[in-house]
């Protein structure tokens, strides 16, 4: 038995050296005559060669129709007899996630179906599982659940003549849900405030902010532990959400312009105009304290005069009265 792959070259083991010959299905396609090769059949063109050197024949750029028996006749009646078989290479299989979602990650492996196609996982030289089918018209498919912090697994098709093999690492298909996001604010004077989203930084995350179901900025990084993302905004009824989003999963947190935002070392536009209506109000509370106060002492003051008069008066009118009855 001898296999080829559509193609490439098949080399027949028996070596002729002298008038000999070489059949197909019975039929001759080609002799040796003083060390040439001479084609009965034009078909087979220039693929079909020898080698005055090994005294082997040779059938290149491989064909499907090629397949079939094969007999070399060499000039003492001897014979060599073959069975050639011409099989398509197998196709390079491909992975696809089932469910990302840790712990229960999971992945399909599937590969073009043909005969004598096998399709097997393994890990670390171990056979996992394996399947064929001889229907064809459909691909061969096989799952796998694959365990977190595993070695690499490896995807394995094959047929007599070729394999392909696709490497799966569970890092690469196996998520874990994106963390909540955080907002803080800050005011900045007048009706503008500045909103800061914040989340824990994976594979594959990506934090922006939306209002209205229009997606305003975003922002994702391979290197961060953490990922952030500011926003000024205008004091509006509109409500701004943080989202967080990967390949498995989305949390989100809303923050409405209503909310207070935290100071950061100056006060705002309303705030200044409430603190001077205090100062305002407590000079003027002051300054009435102090103008009662003083009109107080003055009146405490005349009347004081007021009375010492009086009493001077009372005096001296007795004084007179008494003079007078002497």
């Amino acid at each position: 038995m001898l296999n080829g792959i559509v193609g490439q070259t098949v080399m027949f083991p028996a070596a002729v050296k002298e008038i000999d010959y070489i059949f197909k299905d019975g039929s001759v396609i080609a002799k040796v005559v003083n060390q040439t090769i001479q084609l009965i059949k034009d078909s087979y063109g220039t693929r079909l060669q020898w080698n005055s050197s090994t005294g082997l024949f040779s059938l290149s750029d491989l064909r499907k129709g090629d397949s079939g028996g094969y007999r070399v006749q060499h000039k003492d009646g001897k014979t060599d007899d073959y069975q050639l078989v011409v099989w398509d290479p197998v196709p390079r299989p491909q992975v696809s996630s089932r469910n990302k979602m840790k712990p229960s990650c999971s992945v399909l492996c599937s590969v073009e179906n043909g005969r004598e196609v096998t399709l097997s996982w393994h890990r670390e030289g171990q056979t996992l599982s394996h399947t064929s089918s001889p229907n064809f018209s459909s691909p061969l498919s096989l799952p796998l659940e694959m365990e977190e912090n595993s070695a690499p697994y490896s995807c394995v098709a094959t047929n007599p003549v070729s394999n392909k093999t696709v490497t799966v690492r569970p890092e690469e298909h196996c998520f874990e849900s994106v963390s909540k996001p955080h907002i803080t604010s800050v005011a900045e004077g007048g009706r503008s405030c500045s909103l800061q989203c914040f989340v824990q930084n994976r594979r594959e995350v990506t934090l922006s902010w939306r209002t209205e179901g229009q997606r305003l900025s975003q922002t994702s990084s391979l290197s961060l532990s953490t990922l952030s993302l500011t926003l000024e905004i205008e004091v509006s009824n509109f409500t701004y959400t943080c989202v967080a989003t990967n390949p498995v999963s989305e949390d989100r947190t809303a923050f409405h312009p209503t909310q207070v935002c935290r100071p950061k070392g100056h006060c705002s536009a309303d705030a200044l105009l409430y603190i001077m209506f205090v100062l305002r109000l407590v000079e003027f509370v002051l300054v009435t304290l102090a103008f009662l106060t003083l009109t107080v002492v003055l009146l405490t003051r005349l009347y004081k005069v007021l009375n010492q008069h009086s009493t001077e008066r009372r005096g001296r009118r007795r004084y007179q009265e008494a003079d007078t009855a002497l």
